[in-house]
């Protein structure tokens, strides 16, 4: 969905009739799942017949611009051409505007300021980041790859063994002591979901980042909330009661981004994933209720990604405890833990045991498995996505 397709007219008519005229039934996940490949396709189409060939146009109109110049340079323009010539000039501009709306969007560049226009800039941009995140040789195991067909199957063994779960007896937490949640904080986490707290979700998310599998951005979502917030709702309203998600929603686009400049291994990529929107809501929903209680349930040693704690103060911590080591002449050990890949990593099983131990509640329980249990990735190679496999251990990032 691009940005820049609300400056045409007739777009957001076009997008409404559309929407309302689409007649799906089934659970709420199926129906907005289906209803966002209706409007895709649409919209595909319509871009065509509004957004197509624009550097084409341009040329073209340009053309006629100097021809009517010239001409009244020499002979003086009618009236109905002086009327021609300022609708070739409006129509330059706002073609032009497009173009660079389009190029900004693709580039991903934030230099270009709402109004400016420098199309061959972004170009340069796309074509650069394009050139850098190709893959056209990778070593694996000490053997080089060349060539689209080996580079894709060596990118989707490495990712689908990366997240199979390891055949590895884990010790229990039955008789581990946690803190646990109180009464209020659990049916804080499992009442009904609200449209002010999904809507607030939806606007926390950014509106035109790399969408997901369902080629959805948010800010499709944000402009037409009247027209879907509807649809979006049931949606929620059957995940809360059935704690099910319809085949799709769960899918996940791997995009690998190059960490240095030659990047010669996979692991000299950074997976990101890329979720739809649909998962996204929803994820974004659960994690703001968790926001709200999981100070309540880790330890105040924690410094890091709890709210009103600084990951630096551990680090100052740290410091203060071998000044103090060295003043009082005190023996002192250190350990240093670091976790290669930690979300990826995590096991789902121990998870829910300690999620049980902390006292969250059943149906909270329910839905955190369907989120992780059930999500399925794609690896993209250059822009294509590999065959999809079953995720069996980890958390998306």
């Amino acid at each position: 969905m691009l940005k820049c397709w609300k400056d045409i007219p007739g777009y957001n008519v076009f997008v409404r009739e559309k929407w309302n005229s689409f007649q799906v039934d089934g659970w709420g996940g199926y129906v907005l799942k289906e209803k966002f490949k209706m409007i895709k396709v649409a919209l595909r189409d319509w871009h065509l017949a509004h957004a197509q060939n624009i550097p084409s146009r341009i040329d073209s109109l340009k053309v006629r611009q100097s021809a009517l110049d010239e001409k009244g340079e020499e002979d003086g323009l009618s009236e109905a051409e002086l009327t021609e010539l300022h609708g070739v000039s409006y129509d330059i501009h706002s073609l032009s505007k497009l173009h660079a709306s389009i190029s900004w969007q693709q580039s991903r560049s934030l230099w270009l300021k709402e109004g400016d226009a420098n199309s061959k800039y972004f170009h340069s941009i796309l074509a650069s980041r394009r050139r850098r995140n190709a893959i056209s040789v990778i070593q694996v195991e000490g053997v080089t790859l060349e060539g689209v067909i080996p580079i894709r199957q060596a990118v989707f063994s490495h990712f689908e063994s990366h997240f199979k779960a390891p055949n590895v007896e884990r010790p229990g937490v039955e008789d581990l002591q946690f803190k646990r949640l109180n009464q209020v904080e659990v049916g804080g986490l499992i009442k009904p979901f609200t449209e002010a707290e999904v809507k607030q979700a939806v606007w926390d998310c950014d509106s035109y980042k790399s969408p997901g599998p369902d080629g959805i951005n948010f800010g499709f979502i944000k402009d037409f909330w009247v027209e879907l917030r509807g649809d979006v709702m049931r949606f929620l309203c059957d995940f809360h009661r059935n704690g099910r998600l319809s085949k799709g929603i769960n899918a996940t686009f791997i995009a690998l981004i190059p960490k240095t400049d030659s990047p010669q291994r996979l692991n000299d990529f950074r997976p990101i994933s890329l979720v739809g929107s649909l998962y996204k809501i929803l994820a974004k929903v659960l994690a703001n209720r968790l926001r709200q209680v999981i100070g309540s349930v880790i330890s105040e040693s924690q410094t890091a990604f709890v709210k009103n704690r600084q990951i630096l103060d551990g680090i100052l911590i740290a410091n203060e405890i071998v000044d103090e080591a060295r003043k009082s002449k005190k023996d002192l050990m250190l350990f240093k833990v670091d976790f290669e890949k930690a979300y990826d990593s995590v096991d789902w099983g121990y998870l829910d045991d300690v999620m049980g131990k902390m006292s969250f509640p059943t149906l909270w329980r329910k839905w955190i498995r369907e989120c992780v249990c059930t999500a399925t990735a794609s690896v993209l190679v250059n822009g294509s996505p590999t065959d999809e496999f079953p995720l069996r251990r980890g958390l998306r990032q």
